[in-house]
């Protein structure tokens, strides 16, 4: 191996789903990055979901082998299922080309973690693990904790966390000699320097977030009902799909809608690919998940769009907002905090100051900057010297 040339990176996947981890590796792999990706992923190509989205130039480099996965088993689908489903996608990748020439493993997810650690064992490949969740039993399950702190985690040459707070649930977990960065997910939205007017009125409430029972729609939905009483014209924009079997929650949120007589006025989107547009259209927007964000890409893609936003003081999003400055944070699961939060933010002064401040935000980087720091990890970890300058 020589250090002249880029570094091979394999890149797995656990999914083709439109999921929060998938969009951020492909908005990286669309991004110029310092090194020569290839993506695995179960499945079959003419099924290749999200995948589809990764540039012509990289497409070429995503990669199907075996079959895809179905539920883990914290969602009923049985630990031999799951236990069968993770042996038999270690075996594949280990028996594929890209992992025979790779300088790096990177598990993008959880369950990737678990399957590059097998398919890794007994060779000197090293495993970069992204933690996209905080590392407790509320995110992984009783299984999956057990099997990332006893097992993923102790044998990582590398970690990527998106968050301190997700890095601070693994660290008792990770070898004192291992690469440990934070760095947060690619976005798709550069910082504005030319954040969209704010309005006198409040026309649009908004939030992106696939609908699942966590992620504080219903809480949102019950906030906006007594914010923005029967009287108001103000609309509430939900952004996201009801992927992962959510479909029965996603019509009880139609349901409580029209009990609280605000039916009329909410609008339940579906994916949307154009996020960037939407949200410069939204006058506020909102991240209301019920239990801690590991991060809340949501939350730092209102933010470089200069958009008033309200979010959670815990978890992730609660290290990037501060509250009155560049939006404002309410107690998490805390209906009157939230409808109060909402009411303040009618204020169009204190929208415009928020929404200003927003873009500057420190920390928030492009899609190609956070591809260079992902870069250095994997750099780290693959103990290969950084490339000769040809100039």
């Amino acid at each position: 191996m020589t250090a002249d040339r880029p570094l091979r990176v394999v890149h797995a996947d656990h999914s083709t789903s439109r999921g929060g981890a998938e969009f951020a590796l492909i908005r990286m792999l669309n991004a110029e990055h310092p090194w020569h990706a290839t993506v695995l992923v179960p499945g079959r190509g003419s099924d290749a979901g999200v995948w589809q989205l990764v540039s012509p130039a990289e497409s070429g480099q995503v990669q199907f082998v075996g079959t895809a996965h179905t539920a883990g088993a914290s969602r009923g689908g049985g630990i031999l299922r799951f236990a069968r489903q993770v042996l038999g996608q270690a075996v594949r990748v280990r028996r594929s080309r890209a992992f025979a020439r790779a300088d790096v493993l990177h598990a993008n997810t959880s369950r990737a973690g678990l399957y590059c650690t097998l398919a890794a064992l007994g060779t000197r490949k090293p495993v970069v693990v992204h933690l996209r969740d905080l590392v407790d039993r509320a995110n992984l399950g009783g299984l999956g904790y057990a099997l990332t702190t006893r097992f993923v985690l102790p044998r990582a040459s590398g970690v990527i966390a998106n968050s301190r707070a997700s890095l601070a649930s693994a660290r008792p977990f990770i070898r004192s000699s291992a690469v440990a960065e934070v760095i947060h997910s690619a976005i798709g939205i550069l910082p504005t320097t030319e954040a969209p007017p704010i309005s006198d009125e409040v026309t649009t409430v908004g939030m992106v977030a696939r609908l699942d029972t966590w992620k504080g729609h219903e809480l949102l939905i019950r906030a906006f009902a007594l914010a923005f009483p029967g009287d108001s014209t103000t609309r509430l924009a939900l952004a996201g799909s009801a992927d992962f079997d959510r479909e029965a929650y996603a019509r009880s949120l139609e349901e409580l809608a029209s009990e609280l007589d605000v039916r009329s006025r909410i609008d339940f989107l579906g994916h949307v690919d154009d996020v960037p547009a939407l949200i410069a259209s939204w006058d506020i927007c909102v991240q209301a998940s019920t239990r801690p964000e590991p991060l809340g890409q949501n939350v730092l893609q209102y933010l470089a769009a200069g958009r008033p936003t309200i979010a959670t003081q815990e978890g992730g999003p609660g290290e990037w907002v501060r509250s009155g400055w560049n939006g404002w944070t309410f107690r998490m699961g805390d209906l009157e905090s939230l409808t109060e939060t909402l009411v303040a933010a009618k204020d169009p002064a204190a929208r415009r100051r928020v929404a200003e401040n927003a873009p500057q935000t420190p920390g928030l980087s492009s899609d190609a900057e956070v591809a260079a720091a992902h870069g250095a990890v994997f750099r780290a970890a693959s103990d290969i010297p950084p490339r000769k300058s040809t100039q």
